[in-house]
């Protein structure tokens, strides 16, 4: 975790945004715990919206710890049983339940942060905004390795392809 001097204000709020009729998105406010978290369903799959509200559900129970480290492995915990929740519904329903994750943990001063997909962390000064994630997907991936450009991967086919998400696969992998 890295240190902080400052303070910092939160909001949160969602919008169903202009391709779907519901909203996907789930979102945790938990300063008590230090934990801020959005959730977004996997939009092509089933059950986005429950897939998102299972992630956030799992993480709303978590107390406030006693360490940084005890903060990052509850909340790794937690993520785990929501895949694994979200791994049997899909089962369940012969398709896909998921939803990428994107988290700010903080704790006496420290912060950390935690993702898995293309939900992205910013950090919003004075001076400007900062993307602090990577998303994971097919085509960061093509980018980092210098296959395609940028500017390519703006109009990539596939672009929106998740290699991280929350039950997807046996193992949820957070960054």
């Amino acid at each position: 975790m890295q240190h902080i001097d400052q303070t910092f204000e939160t909001g949160a709020a969602t919008h169903v945004g202009r391709v779907r009729n519901r909203n996907e998105d789930s979102y945790l406010v938990h300063p008590k715990a230090g934990i801020w978290a959005v959730a977004d369903g996997m939009g092509g799959h089933l059950d986005g919206d429950v897939a998102s509200h299972t992630v956030i559900a799992a993480l709303e129970s978590i107390e406030p710890p006693v360490s940084a480290a005890e903060l990052l492995a509850d909340c790794q915990e937690r993520v785990a049983d929501a895949n694994t929740r979200l791994l049997d519904l899909g089962r369940e329903s012969d398709g896909i339940i998921g939803a990428t994750l994107a988290m700010l943990l903080a704790y006496d001063g420290h912060y950390a942060c935690v993702w898995a997909g293309d939900s992205r962390v910013y950090m919003v000064r004075a001076d400007g905004i900062t993307q602090l994630s990577r998303d994971h997907t097919e085509v960061q991936d093509m980018v980092a390795s210098g296959v395609i450009s940028t500017e390519q991967a703006k109009s990539w086919p596939g672009s929106n392809v998740m290699t991280r998400a929350i039950g997807v696969y046996d193992e949820p992998e957070l960054e």
